[in-house]
């Protein structure tokens, strides 16, 4: 369903900040991981990427949620995230976050599982959360953002109301699903793992230039800001995240929003109900 958008308040471009809060499976890690892509092991559990991706949840996050400071975000975490570090997740949610499924482990992509898997991954991660938060996530955004021909039902079937899987189109979409409506909300082409190579400088000039360039554009426009919590949540790269962030304070005409908050919005201004 293509979608006709205007943002609350007259705002021009409505913007999605998200974080990812991630772990892998014990003997798993991310191929981009400095030692593993640098120097690969074969055979052996690689103690190092294990350790560097779980910078995320022990420092990262926490520097990232200071400098959001009062902008909303929507976190996507791991259900494993939730059962190891309850606490921290707790502390996601008090701050004011939305909370987003984001499978069991970023090794578990739903596009390798068969559907009935698929639903467990996916209740699995959720009931974790709610446990935690005591809120039930809305929004989910699969590893690689690859999920399965069977992903949107699956979600709808479990009460999700928007996805992170599509990046097809400028402006959310509602998809028709066996259960309902879904709304689509792109990720950022540009995250902090896929910029990487160019610098966090460069990172930073691309995310201010995009948003001026939304802003002078015509129509309704969303700016998207995606940093992982082990990757953006160090020092450098983190005090660019910080230079972005106050670059979207700085311009009036934007809304700061969650994904929750804009699928909602979308689902109201086309008189979509459930």
């Amino acid at each position: 369903m293509s979608t006709e958008i205007d943002w609350p308040g007259g705002k021009k471009v409505a913007a999605l900040v998200t974080v990812a809060l991630e772990l892998w499976s014990p003997g798993h890690g991310p191929a981009y991981a400095p030692m593993a892509a640098a120097w690969p092991l074969s055979g052996v559990d690689d103690t190092h990427s294990a350790s560097w991706v779980d910078y995320g949840v022990t420092t990262g996050i926490g520097r990232l949620l200071d400098i959001l400071g009062d902008l909303p975000a929507t976190v996507g975490i791991n259900g494993l995230v939730a059962e190891r570090y309850p606490d921290t997740v707790a502390a996601v949610h008090q701050a004011g976050h939305e909370i987003a499924g984001h499978s069991w482990t970023q090794d578990v992509v739903p596009a390798l599982l068969d559907v009935d898997t698929e639903r467990d991954n996916i209740r699995r991660c959720t009931d974790v959360i709610e446990r935690v938060t005591g809120v039930r996530p809305t929004g989910w955004m699969s590893p690689r953002a690859t999920g399965s021909k069977h992903t949107c039902d699956l979600l709808t079937e479990a009460g999700y109301r928007w996805t992170g899987d599509h990046n097809d189109h400028d402006l959310p979409q509602v998809l028709p699903t066996a259960h309902g409506p879904l709304v689509s909300l792109m990720h950022s082409d540009h995250s902090d793992v896929r910029s990487a190579a160019a610098g966090p400088y460069a990172y930073r000039d691309l995310h201010r230039a995009l948003l001026d360039h939304l802003r002078a554009a015509p129509g309704p426009g969303v700016f998207h800001l995606t940093v992982h919590a082990h990757v953006g949540g160090r020092p450098l790269l983190a005090s660019m995240v910080a230079q972005i962030l106050d670059h979207l304070r700085a311009s009036g005409d934007v809304w700061v929003a969650t994904h929750a908050q804009v699928a909602e919005h979308v689902l109201t201004h086309q008189g979509v109900t459930r």
